[in-house]
C-alpha cells in the first residue's frame, strides 16, 4: 500500500488529536475534499476507527504512525536510527572520513 502525504498528515493530525477528529477539520487546514478524506480513511481502516462522528486513531494505528516515525517530538534529530549514531568529535579534532562509505560522485576530482 503507498502512503500518500495526504494520509500522512490526516494520521498524524489523529494521532496529536486527543478526541479525535472530524471530517470538516481537515477541509478547514488543508482545504481536502471530503471524498479526499474518506478515500484516506477508507485505505486505512485499519488505523482509523469512527466513533460519534468523530475519527479516532486506533492502537494499531498509533503503533504504525510510530514505527513509520511520521511524528516529530519537540526536536527533530531525536529521531535519528540508531544504526546512523556514532561516536561523537571534538571541536577542532581531525576527522578522516571511510573513502569505501563516499558516493563517486564526490570522489571525482576535477582536471
Amino acid at each position: 500500500m503507498k502512503i500518500t502525504r495526504i494520509d500522512i498528515k490526516i494520521l498524524v493530525d489523529l494521532y496529536k488529536s486527543v478526541d479525535g477528529l472530524i471530517p470538516f477539520i481537515f477541509y478547514q487546514r488543508y482545504k481536502y475534499s471530503p471524498a479526499t478524506v474518506f478515500k484516506t480513511i477508507e485505505k486505512h481502516k485499519d488505523y482509523i476507527e469512527n466513533l460519534n462522528d468523530k475519527f479516532v486513531l486506533t492502537n494499531a494505528g498509533k503503533d504504525f504512525v510510530e514505527k513509520n516515525r511520521f511524528v516529530f517530538g519537540v526536536n527533530k534529530f531525536d529521531r535519528i536510527p540508531e544504526d546512523f549514531k556514532v561516536q561523537k568529535i571534538e571541536i577542532n579534532e581531525p576527522y578522516l572520513p571511510n573513502i569505501k562509505k563516499l558516493s563517486k560522485e564526490i570522489l571525482i576530482l576535477p582536471k
